[in-house]
């Protein structure tokens, strides 16, 4: 928090100093004959003594015998200065710099995904102890007792499956097989690989089964068929009595 008032002081004084600088662009110093001050007065064009500054504005000094230009000053170091403190409100926001600020010149591809990684555990950790217990799961509970009070449901309590939505694969082809190594060598189910993606595994499942059943009809073989080919492109070896009849014989 006080990173973020200091960056926001600090812009504001970087803006008002800009536009001091750009207020006065000259003093005009001139003999005058008609000096009624001890002291020199700035005054503009048709005599009238300035007291606000406005940009592009020319002062002249009575008394004076010269002419002297502001010169604005160059603030080095602005960029490294923003990138620091944008780097402490994103820690304490627990977000990604790069996700907060935009700014991908300091990262490669290594490092974003090590970021994301845990913005991600750290995301999916409030959903699942923050949002979906606290939250979700109370409105839920108020709809089915309210539906169960106006006699809409036999009981109050329904029993529901939560599923976030999935985040987005920097790299699809690594985390998919990735996940069907853990797979393959038991560490998890297929069932705990689609959760994570948003979709009902049971429905999923039973829409493999509908279209395997319609490819098997149209004698149809693809390669995103696990049953008929192998993960090398090969065909699977298939039993005699599993195996589809031709076309012209149904």
């Amino acid at each position: 928090m006080r990173a973020l008032r200091e960056l926001g002081d600090w812009q504001t004084a970087e803006l008002v100093r800009k536009k001091i600088e750009a207020s006065m662009v000259g003093f005009v110093f001139g003999a005058d004959e008609d000096q009624q001050s001890m002291a020199p007065v700035v005054q503009d064009a048709d005599g009238n003594r300035i007291e606000q500054f406005e940009p592009g504005l020319i002062g002249y000094v009575r008394n004076g015998k010269d002419i002297k230009f502001n010169t604005p000053a160059s603030t080095s170091g602005i960029y490294e200065w923003n990138r620091v403190q944008q780097h402490i409100i994103s820690a304490g926001f627990r977000v990604p710099y790069e996700l907060m600020t935009g700014d991908l010149s300091q990262v490669n591809f290594a490092s974003s995904r090590v970021g994301l990684h845990e913005f991600r555990r750290m995301v999916e950790a409030v959903q699942w102890q923050v949002v979906i217990p606290m939250f979700c799961q109370r409105i839920w509970d108020w709809v089915m007792e309210a539906a169960w009070t106006a006699g809409s449901l036999p009981q109050p309590e329904i029993a529901v499956e939560w599923a976030p939505p999935r985040f987005e694969s920097v790299n699809p082809l690594q985390d998919v097989t990735a996940d069907l190594m853990e797979v393959r060598a038991g560490f998890s189910t297929p069932a705990q690989q689609i959760a994570p993606r948003g979709y009902d595994p049971r429905e999923v499942v039973e829409e493999w089964q509908k279209y395997a059943a319609l490819f098997d009809q149209l004698g149809l073989i693809f390669d995103a068929d696990p049953r008929r080919v192998s993960r090398a492109g090969l065909a699977q070896a298939v039993d005699a009595t599993d195996r589809a009849p031709p076309p012209d014989e149904r």
